[in-house]
């Protein structure tokens, strides 16, 4: 059975396609060790064949050796064949998947001050990058959230108020900071340290009203 990816549109700068496995790093969602091409995005989503096909490609998770973490369990269940990946997640599982992306949404006040922040979490071993609300950045580190050891947060400043673009005065300087310059200025400044970055956020005017 097929598996959906999470949005419908991908930028060519958000798809790494033709990377191969010959096995140890992927596994179908059933435990079911992957062999063969297959493609990942920025989001994190990874999926079998070397570009998405629609009613055909599936979703892949990190490779876990699921009889050799269970093959002496007590109970004499044979996890590798039934493992159930949305049903089971043992905590050694979740930890090394890709959560959801859920985003912090702006508020009244946020409009008013004139900007927002934004929670961001990068993959230390293949610079990936999600977006979390504030919830789940405070509990990176914690029994609740994202492995520390995995995954690296930071937050940045983001305009939503204001004009487009930046207010020059007569002698080229900055009178008023523009939604879209701003954000830019920003997100090269901390692509610095998380290059992925510019490939995650293309909308400079992201959450500013219209």
């Amino acid at each position: 059975m097929a598996d959906k990816r999470k949005r419908i549109y991908y930028t060519k700068a958000q798809i790494t396609n033709g990377l191969k496995t010959g096995g140890g790093e992927w596994m179908y969602t059933d435990g079911t060790e992957y062999i063969g091409q297959y493609h990942r995005y920025t989001t994190g989503e990874v999926f079998t064949d070397a570009s998405y096909v629609d009613g055909k490609s599936r979703i892949l998770i990190p490779f876990v050796n699921l009889k050799e973490k269970f093959e002496d369990n007590e109970l004499g269940i044979d996890f590798a064949k039934n493992f159930e990946y949305d049903g089971l997640k043992p905590d050694y599982v979740k930890k090394s998947l890709t959560p959801n992306s859920k985003s912090e949404q702006p508020k009244d006040k946020d409009y008013t001050n004139g900007y927002m922040i934004r929670y961001f979490a990068h993959k230390r071993n293949d610079n990936q990058i999600i977006e979390l609300n504030g919830e789940g950045y405070g509990q990176v580190g914690t029994e609740d959230g994202l492995d520390k050891e995995i995954w690296e947060k930071f937050k940045i400043k983001w305009k939503i108020s204001g004009p487009d673009n930046d207010v020059l005065d007569s002698e080229g300087n900055i009178k008023e900071s523009g939604i879209i310059d701003t954000n830019i200025r920003t997100i090269n400044y901390q692509s610095d340290d998380y290059p992925a970055l510019k490939d995650y956020i293309t909308d400079f005017r992201q959450f500013s009203k219209a």
